[in-house]
This record gives C-alpha cells, structure tokens and sequence, in this order.
C-alpha cells in the first residue's frame, strides 16, 4: 500500500499552502512539507525493484490532499491530459521568458521550491565569480574556478556546467578562457535548475513547467555538443546524482524480451567508469563509451551509444531491456517490449532531450574477455612523399571491414596541420592477446613497407578486459572541458563503399581532400554489430547498422572570434562536409557527435525512422514540453535572436 511523507500535521500544512496564496502568507518548510508519496514497485512496473530514489513520486494521491484543502493553485502542479492538449497543439505559443507578464512571481518559485524540499537552483554562471557586476565575485574563487574550468569533473559538478559552450551563447566563462572585454550574463543558461534527487522532484518540475508554458531542458553530465541541455529563460531537470547501480544477479530474467543473464540497474546519472569498475569486479562487461565522465542512461543510450565493444554487441540502446521514465504529462511509467513499446523503441536510439526523463535502466552485461591494442603512426617525410603517404592511409582504410567483423574498434587521426600524418591510437582488439592482434595487423603492415612507408612507435598493450583497456588507453586528463572554439561534423560510411572499388576511391578522396582543407579529422572503425540475443529493433539511425567507418572533421577559430567569425567558420563546415555527404548519400551521421548545422539532419540523423518517430512526438509530448536543437519535431519550433550558422540558445523559444 501506498504510504504519505508528509509532516504529521496534514491538514494544517495544505491549509497553510492554501493561505500561502489566497492571503499573501509565506509559506515555509516548517509549514509546508515536500509534495511526495513513497509507493512501491508492483507487477504494472518493469519487475526489478525501484531504487530508493524512484519509490518517492509524486502521484494523484498527492494531489488529490493537496486539492481537498482548496489550494487554489494546485493547477500549477497537477498532471496533465495528453488527448486534450493534442487537440489544442495549433495553439502553441512562446514559451514563457523572463521579463514576460505571465513570468512566475518569486513566491512561487519558493512554493514550487518548498514541494521540492528545497531541491531549486537559480541560476548562476560557474564563472560568476570572476565578474565584479556579480554579487559572487570573489577573486581567489575566480582562480580556482579558471584552474579546473576544462576538466570534467568540474563541470558536471556544477548545476549550470556543460562541456561545451559554444552554442549556449559562450556568456559567461573566466576571462581568461574567452573574448578580450567579454562581460558575463546568464545568456543561454537555464534561470532555475531542479537539482533531482528523487522522481516526485521531476515529476514536479514537469508539471510546473508545462502547466505555466515554460520552457524545460534536461542535462545529465553536460557531455552535449549541440546545446541540448541548456536554454535562455529554463526549467532544467538535473540529474547528475540519480547514480545508484544495482547488480541483478547472473540469472536475471526478463519475462517481455525472453532474455535470461547478468544484467544490471543503473540511475541515469551512472558515469562510466564507476559503472566499468562495477563489472569488472564480477567478470563482467557492459556496453558503455570510452569518455569516463559520460552518463550511461541519458544522452548517450539515447542517442544510440558507440562503444569498444560496438563490433561484438551491438550499440548501448540495444543492450537496455527496460527503463522507468517520467512522461511529459507528468506521470511516472515503465517502458519495455510490453509496457509502452512504441517509447521503448523511440527511447533507445531517438535522442535525448525529446521523450521523457529516463531515471533509470536496466541493460545487459557480458563476460568479461581479454583486451590487447595497437598503437602506431607514419607520415610524410624526406622518404616519403604526400601521394605515397595517401596510399599508406587507403592501405589502412581498406582494412576496415576485416577488422570491424574480427569484433575490433579502431581509433585514428589524421593530421595535415603542417605534414601530413596518421596516428592509430588505438588498435583495440576484443577477445585477443597481443599475438592474435600482431598477426592481424601484419599484412598492413608489409603493404606498407612496400610502398616505403616506415610505421613508427607500434606498441601493442595487453588488458584483463575494458576497463584496463579504458584506463589505460584515455586518461582522465585527455577529457577537455569546457571550451566553445570547436565544432564537430560527422558521417557514417556505409560497408557497400568498401564493395565497390569506384566508390571506395571517391570516398577516400573525399576524406582526402576534407582533412588537406580543415587539417584534422578522427575516425573510428567498427561496426553496429548484429546481437540475436538483444532487441535491435529500436530507433538507433539505420545507418549504424551499414557502417563500417564514423568519421569527425572540425571547425576551430581564435579566443578572440566574434560571432560572425564563429558563423563563418561553421558555414565552411557544412561545405567541407558535402563532399562526404556525397559519397554516402544514402547513410547518416551520429547525432551525438555531429553537426548542430548538419543539412537535412532528419535523416542524417534518423533515416528512414524520422516519420515514425515525429509521430510518437506528437502522441507523447502534444505540448512540445522538451525541446532540443536537432531532436525529433524541433523543426517546429524556433529560438528568437540567431545568427545563421550559429544558432545559440539565448533567445526566446517560439513555434514556427
């Protein structure tokens, strides 16, 4: 049964909330108790047991108390009627923004922050600090704020902390990391963050902001290239500390997909390597990415999830078995092959920031196997020329579909800053000692010295698994953070290039003459490899499953870049991509690593999925609650006050 947390003098609390609005009294924590009840998992649910923090809801039993003591603005937090408001979709209007008439007034902000239990933010720059028009500043603090500014355990620590800034707005960052006289203002930085630490909270911050039309952002770690976890005038959802991990044991069974094995649940807020080390200690693998700092249950698994295990199982959206979620309308479900099985398919693969807050999930795991890798690198020198340098770097790429299905996952650059050179760094060879791994890569490399190439510093590395692998391939201090002078596009290369000598030379001269133009590109070799013992049936691009190669080209400009140089510089992106584009017309690109300018990005980023997916849009969230750059049905809405080729969140969110 169902049991209230409040304070023991009920009536007494929703009185006083009822006069805190009728009579112009100020309600307190010591006479209004946070809005929750503790229910506990049944057989509607997913099966496993809610962690701690999902038992704490806010449910109609709630309300209902909240109703019978005649709040008169209990309206503010009740759930919502998802076919009513699709019936009034044509009557969308801007989202509420600072300044406007129908702004909440302070007190009730400290209403919706008491039903929190004290769980509301407002918003304020990391870097405030450093500004003396700031009532923060502090000078020693601005020193130790500067020092830790691009590392990112500082920015996931902050409420208002992201990776990336640069279309946020870059408002407010130390003086130091930014523009000559740059001011510091909260620009496309949410006014309040609900810091969750419990459902009940979401759920509330939900309600809030769809019933007053405000516009709400999600942000988990912050790890988001294109601005989906930051907005002018926002509610953000922050669920940073949802990070319990629970081990279901090695006979776990999921009754709607049939599966049967280890299996773990994992808060959306779970980082990667603490959720590596977990598996590790019981022989185990999961599917994660090689960021450390990443969340596993927000954006990435959402977006698809590319991982070093890619090649032997499948992506991280194929490995989730079920997951519980917060609905836009407010209400609290879990969603899996029975239960919601259209979200289920858009949750996994659809993107983030478009569906629902997911609070937790529940993924296979694998045993654990050997790890070796490979890194190595050549170039052009007195011995070797540009062309033959170029014919080294094809020797390599036509390697790439024998070493996607020998289950590996290959990371390169390439750079032609001054002379050109390749670096493999690494080779990653899954299930494989290094003997295996060097006899592999024998035949490349005597192509090579054929073609007079020298290959330099070839080391190989062995791992008892991933985590040895991770740990000791990208250290901590390889994450930068916090930087705005970069962009990123990307494209999915599909193995029917490799198929066809004519298209593989136009593919290789594409990235030839892309990487000469921009001076860097990175790529990994893998591929979405087909899993019978998972659901692959789920909203991961198409083009995942044809690739062989994910390639990033950049854009980069100076400290000193006003917005139109940075416009400039992304407009030459987008041309420098089409040749790409070209010579894979029918593939994609990840959204989690791409373009927030990328043409046509509904079917780069979702192929031939999108229609379906804008329609479950509309079915789930009718009232355009969640809004994202790039996410499914953002074509129909607009942020006011851009520039073309930099689109920023600072501006009001309005609809087409």
């Amino acid at each position: 049964m169902a049991r209230f947390v409040f304070a023991a003098a009920l009536s007494l609390t929703n009185l006083a909330l009822a006069q805190t609005i009728q009579d112009g009294v100020d309600a307190t924590p010591e006479t209004v108790a946070p809005a929750v009840e503790k229910v506990e998992a049944d057989a509607s649910t997913s099966g496993v047991d809610y962690f701690p923090f999902e038992s704490s809801q806010l449910t109609p039993n709630v309300i209902a108390n909240l109703t019978n003591y005649n709040l008169t603005n209990v309206d503010l937090f009740n759930f919502s009627d998802t076919e009513t408001a699709t019936q009034k979709r044509a009557s969308r209007a801007c989202k509420t923004y600072p300044g406007d008439r129908s702004w909440p007034i302070r007190p009730i902000w400290d209403l919706l922050n008491i039903l929190l239990g004290g769980a509301l933010v407002e918003g304020v720059p990391p870097a405030a600090p450093c500004y003396s028009d700031w009532p923060q500043y502090d000078e020693a603090k601005c020193a130790s704020i500067t020092s830790q500014w691009q590392t990112p355990q500082y920015q996931l620590s902050q409420p208002l902390g992201i990776q990336y800034y640069a279309f946020e707005g870059v408002s407010c960052l130390p003086p130091t990391l930014t523009r000559t006289g740059a001011k510091c203002t909260l620009g496309g930085m949410p006014s309040y963050v609900v810091k969750a630490t419990n459902v009940a909270q979401i759920q509330l911050a939900v309600n809030f902001a769809r019933n007053l039309n405000l516009r709400l952002i999600v942000k988990n770690k912050g790890h988001d290239f294109k601005a989906k976890s930051t907005g002018a005038g926002s509610l953000s959802i922050w669920t940073n500390a949802l990070d319990s991990i629970q081990y279901l044991g090695s006979t776990y069974s999921h009754g709607p997909s049939g599966y049967r094995g280890p299996a773990f649940k994992v808060g959306a807020g779970v980082q990667a390597l603490p959720l590596y080390q977990a598996a590790d200690k019981l022989g185990l693998h999961i599917v994660g990415g090689n960021t450390r700092t990443v969340g596993i249950g927000g954006g990435y698994t959402a977006g698809g999830g590319h991982s070093p295990l890619l090649s032997m199982y499948g992506m991280a959206a194929d490995q989730v078995l079920s997951m519980e979620v917060v609905l836009p309308n407010g209400r609290f479900v879990s969603v899996d092959e029975k239960k919601y099985p259209d979200l289920f398919f858009a949750l996994r693969g659809g993107g983030g920031s478009t569906w629902g807050i997911v609070t937790s999930l529940v993924i296979r795991a694998y045993p654990k196997k050997p790890v070796s890798t490979l890194t190595y690198s050549f170039g052009v020198n007195a011995n070797v020329s540009k062309e033959t340098f170029w014919k080294g770097v094809d020797a390599v790429f036509a390697k790439f579909p024998e070493y996607a299905d020998e289950g590996m996952y290959n990371y390169w650059s390439i750079s032609c800053m001054f002379d050109c050179s390749f670096s493999m760094a690494p080779q990653w060879g899954n299930d494989m000692n290094s003997a295996k791994l060097k006899t592999l890569s024998t035949p490349l490399f005597d192509e090579l010295a054929g073609l007079g190439i020298t290959v330099s510093d070839a080391t190989y590395k062995e791992y008892d698994g991933v985590l040895g692998g991770i740990e000791g391939t990208w250290s901590a201090e390889s994450e930068q953070t916090g930087v705005w002078n970069f962009n990123t596009g990307s494209r999915l290369f599909p193995r029917s290039n490799w198929d066809d000598p004519t298209k593989l030379a136009a593919q290789n001269a594409a990235l030839r003459q892309s990487v000469e133009k921009a001076g860097l590109m990175l790529g990994y070799n893998m591929k979405a490899a087909t899993n019978p013992s998972v659901n692959q049936t789920n909203a991961v691009n198409p083009a995942w499953r044809q690739t062989v190669l994910h390639a990033l080209l950049g854009a980069t400009w100076s400290q000193e870049a006003t917005p139109e140089d940075i416009a400039a510089a992304n407009k030459n992106l987008v041309e420098m991509m089409q040749p790409w584009r070209d010579a894979s017309p029918d593939a994609g690109a990840y959204l989690n690593e791409a373009d927030i300018n990328e043409p046509n990005w509904q079917q780069a980023f979702y192929g031939s999925n999108y229609a379906y997916l804008y329609q479950l849009k509309q079915k789930y969230d009718p009232w355009g609650l969640l809004w994202a750059p790039t996410a499914v049905g953002s074509e129909d809405w607009y942020v006011t006050n851009q520039i073309d080729y930099y689109p920023t969140q600072n501006g009001k969110l309005c609809p087409k």
